[in-house]
């Protein structure tokens, strides 16, 4: 529960249970700091094999949080992105990057540098106004992994045991997290939701496994040489799309496969580099 606590410290919603009446109370620590008065985080399990660590990038410094229980991974989303509702969080969802988070640690920690620098109470709050405006000072990026097989494929599908799919799993999320946060920091304009997809799946099996394995990019997909056989493509399709899905999941499928051949050339740790390349490569356009 210790990386709980701490994180509670920055981000004081936490200590709100989700419920249908949680409004109040997330809204007053989300918008003025204020934690409940009886500080509880019993709504978490916790485990020892949680974890915080941060990860460089090419596009900085990335927070990530893995959360070995999947209850917690879920309350964590139900408070942190639907204000404290109990709404259901979608089995296929085992990673979130969010962004913006207010950290009333930092806020705490400003005020106090404030204070001791000749600042005053009755100044603080448009000291205040201005720091909150700041996001890159006041806010935070922070990637949020589960534990569980990627892409709800089994482990006799990735040609593993269950202990090391699990393994390659988490380490998958974690990477292909990380692309994307590369991309959206590096390169908005050029982002495309399907490509980025791929890219990101691309990312996550070299640093995971060392080498990007088309077959597998593809179940995870969800595509083959005959058509869409069910799985992640349709939430990057259009309504009209998901009417004909086959012709596209055929395209995409010959796309990762061609993608391969550009992956083999590249070392596991120019993964990130290889990502940045493909940001620019005409394979993005078909």
């Amino acid at each position: 529960m210790k990386i709980m606590e701490q994180l509670a410290e920055r981000y004081p919603q936490l200590y709100v249970a989700p419920s249908d009446h949680a409004e109040e109370a997330y809204a007053k620590a989300v918008r003025q700091g204020e934690a409940l008065e009886e500080r509880s985080l019993a709504h978490f399990i916790g485990s020892e094999k949680d974890w915080l660590k941060k990860e460089e990038t090419p596009a900085g410094e990335v927070e990530i949080l893995h959360l070995e229980e999947r209850a917690d991974f879920e309350t964590f989303l139900r408070i942190i992105l639907n204000r404290a509702k109990p709404v259901s969080i979608l089995p296929s969802v085992g990673a979130q990057t969010i962004i913006g988070l207010r950290n009333w640690k930092k806020i705490a920690d400003h005020k106090e540098e404030f204070l001791s620098s000749g600042g005053t109470e009755e100044t603080w709050w448009d000291e205040l106004v201005s720091f909150a405006a700041d996001k890159a000072r006041s806010t935070d990026i922070l990637i949020v992994i589960s534990t569980g097989p990627y892409s709800a494929v089994p482990a006799a599908t990735a040609g593993m045991s269950e202990e090391r799919w699990l393994r390659v799993s988490q380490d998958i999320r974690y990477y292909h997290e990380c692309a994307h946060f590369i991309c959206r920091r590096t390169a908005p304009e050029l982002v495309k939701p399907l490509w980025d997809e791929i890219t990101a799946d691309m990312t996550g099996l070299k640093k995971a496994v060392g080498n990007y394995e088309p077959e597998l990019a593809a179940v995870f997909l969800g595509v083959d040489s005959t058509g869409y056989t069910g799985g992640r493509l349709e939430h990057y399709l259009s309504d009209e799309e998901k009417k004909h899905p086959d012709e596209i999941a055929k395209k995409i499928y010959r796309v990762i496969h061609d993608l391969a051949i550009v992956a083999a050339q590249w070392e596991k740790n120019q993964t990130y580099d290889l990502l940045l390349h493909m940001l620019h490569h005409p394979m993005m356009d078909r």
